[in-house]
């Protein structure tokens, strides 16, 4: 409802803080598909708060990470894993990187 009301008033940008924290992994994989599928009808930027690092490499175009308030790296999916910018960015990132990769052999 909340994202219905936000919508109504047609924004350039909506922020949207971690809507799906809460929710079971089947249900959050259903609205993160279905709001990848609202973006890309209604052309609208948003800006995406979450903790879940394949939640940002599944729904992020750009993904910027912060690091006790500073922005450590912004950039690509691709180009933060494999082109990592700081000690931080290179650990927060090196579990999913290499599940990512174990997860691609597999296919």
């Amino acid at each position: 409802m909340g994202v219905a009301r936000a919508l109504a008033a047609d924004p350039d940008y909506l922020l949207m803080d971690e809507p799906f924290g809460a929710l079971d992994a089947l249900t959050r994989d259903t609205l993160q598909h279905e709001l990848l599928s609202l973006k890309e009808r209604l052309k609208k930027t948003i800006i995406f708060v979450t903790h879940d690092i394949f939640e940002a490499i599944t729904l992020g175009d750009r993904i910027a990470i912060l690091h006790k308030g500073k922005l450590e790296q912004v950039g690509s999916k691709e180009e933060v894993l494999n082109c990592p910018e700081s000690e931080f960015v290179i650990e927060l990132f090196s579990k999913p990187a290499k599940q990512l990769a174990a997860f691609k052999d597999m296919i």
